[in-house]
């Protein structure tokens, strides 16, 4: 399902819709949180009608903080109370999943600026877990929409491309700085949204067989050398003569010695005089 790969561990998600369906983004986005066990009380928007405040921006950040500190509020903030969750026994604090309106609806109240900067103080609040933004780029209505999109792409830690009705990329970033590109053939029933990854391992089909090459060769695929020898190879190897080998025997050698006029040879035993 499409929720497996949206609802993750990266903290802001942009979906890019390149079919302008921003009418039904937020029932989407939703529906996605839901099937991943998200309840509604975990889940904050804002209200279209209160984007021209920004105080209402602010008030979001504040409901998301004082919701966890404080869990016996009244009134409209009750709306928003944090709900506990229990693991292995132990109770901690919720994290929200804040459903911002369409990059198009704040470009008509806010600057580019403020909206990048709410984006980047949610992205570092201790009390948002998740934070989406839909944006279709035929709808931007400003003079700099693709530098807008693309700090929204800078911001984003997952990236959703709605390319077509049945086709779907989907770039995702690592804490650890490694970046995934995948794209997926999508296809919508009545109860869910299913996703086939294209460039991955094939889950159909007859498995390939191995070329006649390939199984004679006894060497991992990764391997860079071999250390066994073909018999062609070994008869190259001993015809080889080394640099410092000999081609030839050695021959017979024998002393030369030329005297200088200065030698003194006594054909005479020199050592007659000694009794020996």
């Amino acid at each position: 399902m499409l929720s497996n790969l949206l609802v993750t561990k990266q903290k802001v998600v942009l979906i890019i819709d390149e079919l302008n369906r921003e009418r039904i983004a937020l029932k989407f986005i939703d529906s996605l949180l839901h099937e991943q066990g998200q309840e509604a009380g975990t889940i904050k928007t804002l209200p279209i009608g209160n984007l021209r405040h920004v105080s209402s921006y602010e008030a979001l950040l504040n409901e998301c903080g004082n919701n966890n500190n404080n869990n016996n509020q009244t009134g409209d903030a009750a709306d928003f109370k944090a709900v506990p969750v229990t693991v292995a026994g132990v109770t901690t604090k919720a994290e929200y999943n804040v459903i911002l309106p369409t990059l198009a609806d704040l470009l008509c109240y806010q600057t580019p600026a403020y909206i990048f900067s709410f984006i980047n103080r949610l992205r570092q609040s201790e009390h948002v877990r998740r934070v989406f933004l839909w944006a279709s780029p035929q709808h931007l209505q400003h003079h700099h929409a693709q530098y807008i999109l693309a700090g929204c792409e800078y911001l984003a830690e997952l990236i959703l491309r709605l390319e077509t009705e049945t086709l779907l990329s989907l770039i995702s970033r690592k804490p650890g700085g490694g970046v995934s590109n995948k794209r997926y053939s999508c296809q919508v029933t009545k109860t869910e949204f299913q996703v086939t990854p294209l460039d991955g391992p094939a889950t159909t089909g007859s498995p390939k067989q191995p070329s006649p090459e390939s199984e004679q060769t006894a060497e991992p695929a990764s391997s860079t050398f071999k250390i066994e020898l073909d018999e062609d190879e070994v008869v190259a190897r001993n015809a080889l003569t080394l640099p410092y080998e000999r081609t030839s025997e050695p021959a017979e050698g024998s002393i030369i010695y030329t005297p200088d006029a200065d030698d003194d040879f006594d054909d005479e035993d020199p050592d007659e005089d000694l009794c020996i």
